[in-house]
């Protein structure tokens, strides 16, 4: 406590975000150690098992949840329409959940992925373009959506030279976020806790710092609405505001699994540079635009590993009207019959 003018001081209070419900330290102990157990389980696996299993988790979680699984295929209804028929679709949200269950378990074995054996893990050909852009001394702002493995992304990366400052909202149980964020940060990167951080990321880039930033989920009432899928959607503006804010190039990337099932490739999508026009509003809609149709553009190429089960399009524009197959219409005015 520091003295002065006679008062005391006290240090600022650390923002966690909204408050929430009081947590149950017993449970959240159990769930913790529940987890704990799992990581190790999943650690001693053989490298066909531990993909195998993985595989199989996502198959029991499919057809035990009924609820998630109608979400999904109804989320798939919203963004290709008539592109696929509904078996299609059901069969795309298996390979789905499958893809979910692999990633838990990569996610628990991601520790086993160094510097030395990274590259028999990903093809990072492509961090060649952070590179360059990192040269201009303005940072660079990653916008990686929740596709392919986004946790092995930010890992695989740090690895190789780009640590990043993730922003993400903090697990509910803090036992269980303190262990992740353990493994998030074991190679420099560092977790920010997303809420009222704009002016602290300007900062940082600023000093030529790497921040990541997802914006693809749903943007609810604080966002605005730009085409997904050719339905509008809720989305947040941040990325568009630092960029506008400090001129950091926005890159678009993922990192996706291979058709063989065991490598991955990071891929770049687009690089955004927007000189502002002068009308802010009209800037920051056609930068979040252009990252929501990157990222539709790498949803499309692997479909499968998108995190379909969120609610993308839950918040509705006021006075919209539904289609006659109850889905939102088309962002073009046209409505789906």
């Amino acid at each position: 406590m520091a003295k002065g003018n006679g008062h005391s001081q006290q240090a600022p209070a650390v923002n966690h975000g909204p408050t929430r419900r009081a947590r149950d330290p017993f449970w959240d102990s159990r769930v913790h150690a529940i987890a704990c157990t799992a990581r190790t389980l999943f650690n001693i696996l053989p490298d066909g098992l531990w993909r195998w299993t993985g595989k199989m988790l996502g198959r029991a979680a499919w057809k035990l949840d009924r609820k998630h699984r109608l979400q999904v295929v109804r989320n798939m209804d919203i963004a290709f329409r008539d592109e696929m028929t509904h078996q299609q679709k059901v069969d795309l949200s298996l390979r789905y959940f499958e893809h979910l269950g692999v990633g838990v378990i990569e996610f628990a074995r991601m520790l086993r992925i160094t510097p030395e054996n990274v590259d028999e893990i990903a093809d990072t050909s492509e961090l060649e373009k952070f590179r360059d852009l990192l040269s201009r001394g303005k940072g660079l702002l990653c916008v990686p959506a929740h596709h392919g493995n986004w946790e092995l992304c930010g890992h695989v990366v740090s690895i190789k030279g780009f640590p990043v400052k993730v922003v993400a909202r903090p697990l509910d149980n803090p036992q269980v976020n303190d262990m992740i964020t353990a493994v998030r940060e074991q190679y420099g990167n560092e977790v920010i806790y997303k809420w009222k951080v704009l002016w602290k990321l300007k900062k940082l880039l600023d000093k030529g710092s790497i921040i990541s930033l997802s914006i693809d989920q749903n943007g609810g009432d604080g966002g605005i609405f730009v085409p997904c899928f050719n339905t509008m959607a809720s989305t947040i503006t941040s990325p568009a505001e630092l960029h506008l804010a400090t001129g950091t190039p926005i890159l678009v990337a993922t990192l996706n699994r291979k058709e063989d099932g065991m490598r991955h490739v990071l891929r770049i999508w687009d690089v955004i540079e927007h000189p502002p026009t002068g009308d802010r509003e009209a800037d920051v809609r056609t930068i979040v635009t252009r990252i929501t149709l990157a990222t539709e553009k790498a949803v499309r190429a692997y479909p499968e590993q998108w995190l379909w089960v969120h609610r993308r399009w839950k918040t509705r524009p006021p006075g919209e009207v539904p289609g006659v197959d109850g889905l939102p219409p088309l962002a073009n005015g046209a409505v789906h019959s």
